[in-house]
C-alpha cells in the first residue's frame, strides 16, 4: 500500500468514526442508515460500508441487519443506556 493511499484511507476512516460519534451525540440515537452517513460525508455507500466493516471488526459498532443498511455505534448505545438508566458497566461487561 502506497503512503499516499494509506494516508487517504486513514483520513477517511477517521472522518467516518468522527461522524458516527457526532451523529450519536446530536441525535441521541445509536443506529444510523448507511445512506445517511454517506450523504453527510458526500461519499458513496460502498466506501462507507467498507469502513464500517472495519469498525465492526474492532467491536466499536455493528450492523443491525444482514443487508448492512443500518449501523449501530457503541458510543450511541452508551448514551441511550444512560438515558434509560442502564449502567455503562453493564454494556461493557457484555464485550468479548
Amino acid at each position: 500500500m502506497s503512503n499516499k493511499f494509506e494516508r487517504n484511507y486513514i483520513v477517511k476512516h477517521q472522518q467516518i468514526r468522527d461522524m458516527l460519534i457526532q451523529l450519536a451525540k446530536n441525535s441521541n440515537s445509536a443506529c444510523f442508515h448507511v445512506s445517511k452517513i454517506a450523504a453527510e460525508l458526500g461519499w458513496d455507500q460502498r466506501t462507507v460500508r467498507a469502513h464500517l466493516k472495519v469498525i465492526e471488526i474492532d467491536k466499536a459498532g455493528a450492523f443491525l441487519d444482514p443487508e448492512e443498511k443500518q449501523f449501530c455505534t457503541k458510543e450511541g448505545l452508551k448514551l441511550l443506556a444512560g438515558k434509560i438508566g442502564l449502567k455503562e458497566k453493564a454494556i461493557e461487561g457484555q464485550e468479548g
